[in-house]
């Protein structure tokens, strides 16, 4: 949650003392407790130097914050590297959290083979309610609609709409403690946008301001050079439309704003890109 609120006011307030601390502190958490097939352990480091490490299993929540720590910091770097770290996690997330037959997620993992759980610590629970953050469920559910806006994969897509319908009936008796299912259900109901700034320069530095002035909570900004916009650096969604615009071989710079995974033409003027921005169907 900290990453993800550094990033926001590093990009907001254009502040990139708060952009490096960020992403070092993301850069030491999935170095030293991340696994190669996505697993994550719960503490990273204790205030007593001295106390033993301890590889305790993350939780629900563990996973969910990380990644949209690691798709917070790809929007603000443009760098593959930790969409690709976002995704390997989400999917960790899904085969130890998620219930297949009712749908919604655990907020723990099953207990491996021989271990046991202290006391009430071995009765998982699907959590909806924020208190004091956000509730588990729901953050995962706007990770996995985040991850289907790069990638159009329907299973993400299909796992948070499942999760959102287990608490659809009684969603609002839990009244401001079901805030970030209100979150979640914005992403699920509105198509997704993302404003994708390809260009180098003080133009392209407009551009990109203009885009990230409004807020939206389903709107995704992008800044790439040129050499960026390639194929090879770009999530599959993205992968399809962006390199094929005539606006990069050109040198240009524009932006370019794709909804529903369908992308208008480039808009080079930063006035125009306001204004489609301001258009409601955004």
């Amino acid at each position: 949650m900290c990453v993800s609120a550094y990033l926001e006011a590093a990009k907001v307030l254009d502040l990139d003392s708060a952009q490096h601390f960020a992403l070092r502190t993301l850069d030491r958490l999935l170095a030293e407790v991340g696994h190669a097939d996505g697993g994550l352990v719960h503490v990273l480091a204790y205030s007593d130097a001295s106390a033993e490490r301890r590889e305790v299993p993350a939780v629900l929540d563990d996973y969910a914050f990380t990644v949209l720590a690691c798709l917070d910091a790809y929007e603000a770097t443009a760098d593959l590297t930790y969409f690709n770290f976002a995704r390997r996690i989400a999917d960790a997330m899904v085969e130890r959290f998620f219930d297949a037959v009712s749908g919604g997620f655990f907020d723990t993992a099953t207990a491996e083979s021989g271990a046991q759980p202290l006391g009430v610590l071995g009765t998982r629970r699907k959590p909806f309610q924020d208190s004091p953050t956000p509730a588990g469920n729901s953050v995962a559910a706007i990770a996995l609609l985040r991850l289907h806006a790069y990638t159009n994969h329907q299973g993400y897509y299909d796992k948070a709409e499942q999760t959102l319908e287990l608490l659809a009936g009684v969603a609002g008796r839990y009244g401001l403690f079901a805030a970030t299912y209100g979150i979640a259900g914005v992403h699920l109901s509105r198509p997704h946008t993302q404003v994708v700034v390809i260009g180098e320069g003080a133009f392209a530095e407009r551009l990109y301001k203009v885009a990230v002035k409004s807020f939206s909570a389903s709107k995704a900004v992008l800044k790439l050079s040129p050499d960026q916009a390639v194929s090879q650096n770009l999530p599959p969604a993205l992968a399809e439309t962006i390199p094929q615009l005539p606006a990069i071989s050109a040198g240009n710079a524009a932006a370019v704003v794709c909804s529903g995974f369908s992308c208008q033409p480039p808009i080079f003027d930063p006035e125009d890109l306001a204004k489609t921005l301001q258009d409601p169907r955004h």
